[in-house]
């Protein structure tokens, strides 16, 4: 087992480079590479090898090699709160990742042996979507506890290795677990950059910067030009909910920075790669409605029908699927409970956005019962087959 993981990993350490590069370098699609027999190859590997899938598996009647992804069925989310995903012993894991669990009070839970995959997702990926623009003066600010800080967040990890890799002398968090943000610190800073014409690159969850532009009252800094804002996560019942086009708006106006170079990313803990908004960042083009998400070429995302697990085409609702090559050592593909549509890109949109994406996600929020009709299987029935251990 341990040699067949190894040449997992290093043919798909292989393939998320030649992606990177290939997306980097705008070559034209014929040109794109092609993970040969590796997605059937790694979940084939997760089949056999990963005692809770191989359960899933078998009791959704798949005991066979597959051709395709749709012949193996995405593991529900839910397993990751509920049961022992991983084939490794705890205490050989390196990192485990927290959900927030704010709204069921019960926390998946995704163990790393290795973290080096999931890193090289998240430089690729950004570099990919967003990096690529951003001047390398640019600092970036983070409202986030730093991953020393805050271990067990998976965004923690993703914003403070942004912070390393691509940020400027003066790159920070402005978050701390003990204190919260540091609003007048954060502001201070902020004008600082504005007044010596150093761009910034805000990292930070929503509740954040509503927290910012309470403090921030009738105050507006005019950042300097090429400065960008990512917003992510959610709420988490910490503050007062404000819409997204209205909260994106009054950034824009406080802060200084172009509409168009706000945007956001679609990740949870359960998944090492991200999905990143199209905004101007990554496309030349004009913008086409907000809240579209495109991934990287290692990760790919299919829409079922809750009712019987059937795919659906592209412009209808379903619940979200996402194979994530990264997911080595736990899941690989994962039924997420949310739900959206994959939205058609035009012709010369896709020519222009990295990785020449044929379609985007958009994301309608969560499924009303996250465990679709076609897949649902209570955990009495999984402890009854003596296949759980609980996290």
């Amino acid at each position: 087992m341990e040699d067949l993981r190894m040449t997992l990993f290093k043919r798909i350490s292989d393939f998320l480079f030649a992606s990177y590069r290939w997306a980097c370098m705008d070559s034209p699609t014929g040109l794109e590479p092609k993970p040969i027999g590796l997605t059937i190859d790694l979940l084939e590997y997760q089949r056999q090898n990963h005692p809770l899938y191989n359960k899933y598996c078998s009791l959704r009647g798949r005991n066979d090699r597959g051709t395709s992804l749709l012949d193996y069925p995405p593991l529900p989310v839910e397993c990751f709160k509920h049961a022992d995903v991983f084939p490794f012993p705890k205490e050989r894991a390196v990192a485990e990742f927290y959900s927030s669990g704010t709204t069921e009070g019960v926390r998946s839970i995704h163990r790393f042996r290795d973290t080096s995959l999931m890193m090289r997702s998240n430089i690729y990926a950004f570099t990919q979507f967003i990096a690529r623009t951003m001047s390398p003066k640019t600092q970036i600010i983070s409202l986030m506890p730093s991953a020393e800080e805050n271990p067990h967040s998976s965004l923690g990890f993703m914003i403070s290795s942004f912070v390393e890799v691509f940020g400027a002398p003066g790159s920070a968090s402005f978050f701390s677990m003990k204190d919260g943000l540091n609003t007048e610190g954060l502001i201070s800073h902020l004008i600082q950059c504005a007044t010596k014409d150093i761009p910034v690159h805000l990292m930070g969850p929503a509740f954040a910067y509503v927290e910012l532009l309470d403090k921030m009252g009738n105050r507006e800094i005019q950042s300097a030009p090429g400065s960008c804002l990512l917003e992510t996560g959610g709420y988490k019942g910490r503050c007062r909910e404000i819409p997204k086009n209205e909260l994106r708006d009054a950034l824009s106006k406080h802060l200084g920075i172009e509409r168009r170079h706000i945007y956001g990313e679609y990740g949870m803990c359960e998944l090492s790669s991200q999905a990143y908004e199209i905004c101007a960042l990554n496309t030349s083009c004009k913008l086409p409605e907000e809240g579209l998400y495109i991934f990287p070429n290692w990760v790919k995302c299919i829409l079922f029908n809750p009712e019987n697990m059937s795919p659906i085409l592209p412009g209808n609702e379903g619940q979200i699927a996402i194979f994530d090559m990264c997911n080595l050592d736990s899941a690989a593909y994962i039924l997420t409970g949310d739900i959206g549509i994959q939205v058609p890109l035009d012709e010369s949109l896709r020519a222009k956005v990295p990785g020449h994406p044929k379609h985007a996600l958009k994301l309608l929020g969560r499924a009303a019962d996250a465990m679709p009709k076609g897949c649902s299987m209570s955990w009495d029935e999984w402890n009854t087959s003596g296949n759980t251990t609980p996290c």
